[in-house]
């Protein structure tokens, strides 16, 4: 697969991460079962592509496991609570969301930048 392929995925994961953190908060306490399902769906399938892009252009690239992507796989991770954390209602939902966009801007900002990689 090519490197394009790889980014495209990871871009298609990223929409479909936030569309169902979205949905989850959109619909919280008044979505019916299989609207809330339908959210998991997106949440989980999002991370799923989010993650096949992202080790796809690591492997693609030839880069290893830099600190960046260590990072990543942090956000990663936060990314995968954060459905516990609305249906649980932890944070009020405006709250849920600025962490949301927040983790999202760090992870783009550690794949545009690329900090705790070896000086060449």
């Amino acid at each position: 697969m090519s490197l394009e392929f790889y980014k495209i995925l990871h871009l298609a994961g990223l929409m479909a991460l936030f569309l169902g953190l979205g949905g989850l908060l959109a619909v919280q306490g008044h979505g019916n079962p299989p609207t809330r399902k339908l959210v998991a769906i997106f949440h989980g399938t999002g991370l799923l592509l989010l993650l096949l892009g992202g080790f796809g252009m690591l492997a693609k690239l030839k880069l290893g496991f830099p600190g960046w992507a260590i990072a990543k796989m942090v956000v990663w991770l936060a990314m995968g609570g954060m459905l516990v954390l609305g249906k649980r209602r932890v944070f009020s939902p405006s709250v849920t969301w600025i962490l949301a966009i927040s983790l999202g801007v760090l992870a783009a900002w550690l794949g545009l930048h690329k900090p705790f990689s070896p000086m060449p």
